[in-house]
């Protein structure tokens, strides 16, 4: 199984997802895309992929980061599993952790201060359970220092 993710324009990106089967798995993103990662987040022995789109919300009209996470159904479709507006704090970056034996993902975001805090989140039944901080009140280069570790 391979998945990967194609620029087909400046708000258009599309997933794709090949594996042994005859057919062929695509996901459009009409956003801009600022991250694109993997892992079991969900624990159930199958990666999701997890993608930093650009977009606004309904309740938020900004264009802002926000954190989608997709499954891959039967081993061979792409569908949503958590289309996420919000983490704690405006998302500026995150990383996908996978050193413990459950996966987490690792956020970089804009405290109100303007400077930056890195948290670390799992996954729980539907959505991403807050697990702790590892720095607040941050500059973002170091923020930046501790998001990649």
């Amino acid at each position: 199984m391979e998945v990967s993710l194609n620029k087909e324009s400046d708000s258009l990106y599309v997933i794709h997802l090949n594996t042994d089967q005859p057919s062929h798995s695509v996901w459009k993103l009409p956003y801009p895309v600022y991250q694109f990662d993997y892992g079991d987040v969900t624990g159930d022995g199958m990666p999701e992929i997890i993608v930093g789109v650009i977009k606004p919300t309904r309740f938020d009209p900004k264009p802002d980061k926000r954190l989608f996470i997709y499954r891959i159904a039967d081993e061979a479709y792409i569908r949503p599993l958590w289309l996420g507006s919000r983490v704690a704090q405006p998302l500026e970056d995150f990383r996908v952790i996978r050193e413990h034996t459950s996966v987490l993902i690792r956020t970089m975001e804009r405290e109100r201060s303007g400077k930056y805090l890195i948290a670390e989140y799992a996954w729980r039944g539907f959505g991403l359970d807050f697990k702790g901080y590892l720095k607040r009140e941050t500059e973002e280069k170091e923020a930046k220092r501790i998001l990649e570790r």
